[in-house]
């Protein structure tokens, strides 16, 4: 499964988030992006089976930020759809977020919360590798 990161800015943070997916030899992160319109244009070329989009701290709603929502449309309106991880720095996930919960497609995880973003990559990855076109309606 490819993976787009989205809103990690270079250093430490992204290459701890980066071998941390990768340490799973199901998941290659394809490239990252920290800028929106850059984040869409590498999703546009490379498809990536999940994006990885980290808010900003203290946002609550997508539609707060219109980066982040054009960015979160953009990779959902891909054929076929990214599946999308939101990672937040709130300590709980904000109402505003949950609401956004695809089963299997979108997830929220807390930044940090390893376990739960990899539960999140499983999950989604699951769904896209069971999914067979041919067989929708």
């Amino acid at each position: 499964m490819t993976v787009l990161l989205v809103g990690v800015p270079d250093g430490e943070q992204l290459e701890l988030l980066r071998a941390g997916i990768q340490r799973n030899p199901h998941f290659r992160v394809l490239s990252h992006a920290r800028e929106p319109a850059v984040a869409l244009a590498h999703a546009r070329l490379l498809l990536p089976d999940i994006t990885v989009l980290s808010l900003p701290a203290g946002l609550d709603a997508l539609d707060a930020d219109p980066d982040v929502l054009r960015v979160f449309h953009g990779v959902r309106a891909l054929d076929p759809p990214s599946g999308v991880v939101l990672r937040t720095a709130a300590a709980r996930v904000p109402r505003a977020l949950s609401g956004l919960v695809v089963e299997g497609a979108v997830h929220v995880v807390r930044a940090g919360d390893s376990e739960a973003l990899m539960r999140a990559l499983r999950t989604i990855g699951l769904r896209r590798s069971s999914c067979d076109p041919d067989e929708m309606p």
